[in-house]
């Protein structure tokens, strides 16, 4: 059974805070830490509000809405080569993210720790990256690990190099493709918050919730919660590919928010 875990309407800009909660074993206090499973709504922004640029990840917006904390942990090794790169004593990252709709669009900000931006890649340097990962056909069907083929997955990729997100889909590992209809809106900042000692990426994805093609994810309000994944990529630790620090199973995103419900 889910838990459906309790979110915040953002119905006036003054006098709300972000959500708290009293135990965060792994990673920053006042952040709900999220299991795998667990449902969140998505945070309605008024009419009338908006952020100051699109996708801004510095907008005060983001400090008036609740956030929620993931845990990634090394992804599976389903080829020699990830084996080879992959650190055995790795034990995976915290990854913070807050959702909101403005009834027209969904943001996803995503924020975690990263001393260095890395954003080139060449022979033996990589560059950061992290994405979203969407069910098609429902998390009883879909495996979270880039899904298969009889169920795929849609992927919002952020990449540092040119800080742009790019639509994709895949139906297993090995299988990510470009899809034709590139919808994504995205942009980033790098560097220390006021609340963190340590430089983090904070970075914005969004989407038409109307934007539709084949593969693409169904963010309609009136339907089920949308499946959720996550997976980060630290250039500086060489990951790349299917190297790297991944969610391990579903989260819900609840839009009936957005229609009332």
């Amino acid at each position: 059974m889910r838990t459906i875990v309790p979110g915040l309407l953002l119905a006036a800009m003054t006098g709300l805070g972000a959500a708290t909660a009293a135990d965060v074993p792994r990673g920053e206090a006042n952040v709900l830490d999220l299991g795998m499973g667990d449902t969140i709504p998505v945070t309605v922004i008024p009419r009338g509000v908006h952020l100051r640029v699109d996708n801004d990840p510095v907008d005060d917006i983001w400090e008036r809405v609740p956030e929620y904390q993931v845990w990634l942990a090394p992804a599976p090794i389903w080829h020699p080569s990830i084996g080879l790169r992959q650190d055995p004593g790795a034990k995976g990252m915290p990854l913070y993210f807050s959702a909101v709709s403005d009834g027209a669009r969904l943001y996803v900000k995503l924020r975690w720790a990263d001393e260095t931006p890395d954003r080139v890649t060449s022979l033996d340097r990589f560059r950061d990256g992290a994405a979203l990962q969407f069910a098609l056909q429902g998390a009883d069907v879909t495996p979270y690990l880039m899904g298969v083929a009889g169920a795929p997955v849609n992927i919002w990729y952020w990449k540092a190099d040119d800080d742009s997100a790019e639509n994709l889909a895949a139906g297993g590992p090995g299988s990510t493709t470009r899809l034709d209809g590139q919808p994504l809106g995205a942009a980033s900042a790098h560097g220390k918050a006021a609340f963190a000692p340590e430089n983090q990426w904070v970075v914005v994805m969004s989407r038409a919730l109307d934007a539709g093609g084949m593969h693409m994810a169904n963010l309609d309000p009136a339907g089920d919660p949308q499946p959720l994944a996550f997976a980060v990529w630290q250039g500086a630790d060489g990951e790349r590919d299917g190297h790297k620090n991944a969610s391990t199973g579903w989260i819900f995103l609840d839009l009936s928010p957005l229609a009332g419900g």
